[in-house]
């Protein structure tokens, strides 16, 4: 993940780390199927066939795939989201295809490879539906059909359905662990779970440049920040560029136009991952923009990125996507881990020998700090905002052997409540420092 400038400053100030330049990855191959999105323990979700018919899966780096459970009566099914806690999300069918009467359902992991599986229901009335999207927080979001048309809903339980379309959303495609859910309207919008307000982004507005006719959206972070793409309202079948929308500045366009240009994702930082022409890059928040291509260290052959659409990243900067490599044979999804040696953007950033952990993550009223250091003491845990701003120093326990807790409830040095957004919590020691991402939400 690109940290913000004031925070990368902070980490990269520890003698051990080295100076931001072009980042490198690390390949790991996950196996013969398509790239899905990405957590951040680096489960990702895909599917395979089984006995002719659709089947969910979760990856992840090293193991075997799990199958997802299907349903009594259904044989067929589709994962489109997986949240933090492992949580997936997606579709379920009664043919070898869940695009045939979709059924929307939620797998909850019971550890060991194992799910349970819970259908979610559709609105009065209707006969399909679809699980698009979830959070850290379990809301879940998608939408329920008749006729052919569909509704924008939210899943709040079994059998439990919300119609949002009222809010003038159509389609949602992504939630963040703020509330917010962004969709596939004409022009893209986004929706406030917790105040029901609607916005709409319009389209992007350039002093003396070309018009605009629509917006599509792909993914929302946790700053609310929208990724996607802007359609031209005359560029023939090349309209497309990617786009992105920040509060405070409205959209931004990333040049040339393209029949598929988009961005596919973006993460807590605002680095994305996006597709031009037919070309994956990642476009760093810094603004620097790289091949995926370029960017892997080939061990053995060379991998060439050859998905139609650009991957999936997680707010650590880990990056799945679609490759194939001559040499090996291999083909499938493959997971891109960035080289912390390189300087290349990292979230969690650990010292030998200390060790930090964060739950719950995210938080509403408070979280854990709960840590380790080989070395038995430690100088002191700060927490700082998504700016870089130290906002509160935190008492750390004595020194001592084995692991040490301390609860951050979220307020600052004045003992105001801090705003919903992304925090990082540091831990200092004489042998480095370890720091933990953390969001909190209201």
């Amino acid at each position: 993940m690109r940290l913000p400038a004031a925070v990368a400053a902070m980490i990269f100030a520890i003698p051990t780390m080295v100076a931001a330049q072009t980042p490198r990855f690390t390949p790991t191959y996950l196996g013969d199927f398509l790239a899905g999105r990405i957590n951040e323990s680096d489960e990702m979700i895909s599917r395979v066939t089984i006995a002719g018919a659709s089947r969910a899966i979760v990856a992840r780096p090293g193991q075997a795939y799990d199958v997802l459970p299907l349903p009594e009566g259904m044989q067929s099914s589709w994962a489109n989201d997986i949240n933090d806690q492992g949580v997936v999300v997606g579709q379920v069918g009664p043919f070898s295809s869940p695009e045939f009467t979709p059924q929307a359902v939620v797998w909850t992991p019971l550890g060991g490879g194992n799910y349970s599986v819970t259908p979610l229901g559709a609105l009065p009335g209707h006969t399909v539906s679809v699980a698009s999207a979830i959070n850290g927080l379990g809301d879940i979001v998608g939408y329920s059909e008749s006729g052919g048309f569909r509704t924008a809903v939210q899943f709040r339980g079994p059998g439990d359905v919300v119609d949002l379309s009222p809010y003038g959303i159509f389609d949602p495609v992504d939630i963040n662990d703020q509330r917010v859910l962004v969709d596939h309207s004409f022009t893209a919008k986004r929706l406030d779970l917790d105040t029901m307000i609607a916005e709409d982004l319009g389209v992007p507005n350039p002093l003396g440049g070309p018009s605009y006719l629509a917006t599509q959206a792909a993914a929302i972070n946790e700053s609310n920040q929208v990724a996607g793409a802007a359609i031209l309202a005359a560029g023939g079948n090349s309209d497309r560029q990617v786009a992105w929308y920040t509060d405070g500045v409205g959209w931004q366009i990333l040049n040339p136009t393209g029949a598929g240009n988009s961005a596919s994702d973006i993460n807590a930082a605002g680095d994305m991952v996006v597709r031009i022409i037919i070309t994956p890059y990642l476009r760093t928040a810094a603004g620097a923009l790289y091949t995926l291509e370029e960017l892997i260290v080939n061990d053995v052959g060379h991998w060439f990125p050859t998905s139609t659409t650009a991957g999936w990243l997680n707010d650590s900067g880990h990056i799945v996507l679609w490759a194939t490599n001559p040499t090996t044979g291999q083909s499938g999804a493959l997971l891109l881990t960035p080289e912390a040696s390189t300087g290349s953007p990292v979230a969690d950033l650990t010292s030998a020998g200390l060790d930090l952990a964060v739950a719950p993550n995210p938080f509403r009223t408070g979280t854990t700090i709960r840590f380790t250091n080989s070395t038995r003491d430690v100088i002191g845990v700060s927490i700082y905002d998504a700016a870089g701003r130290r906002i509160r120093d935190l008492d750390a326990p004595p020194v001592g052997d084995g692991p040490r807790e301390l609860v951050w409830n979220g307020r600052d040095t004045q003992g105001q409540s801090v705003a919903s957004g992304v925090y990082f919590v540091r831990v200092e020691a004489s042998n480095g420092s370890a720091i933990r991402r953390v969001t909190l939400v209201h």
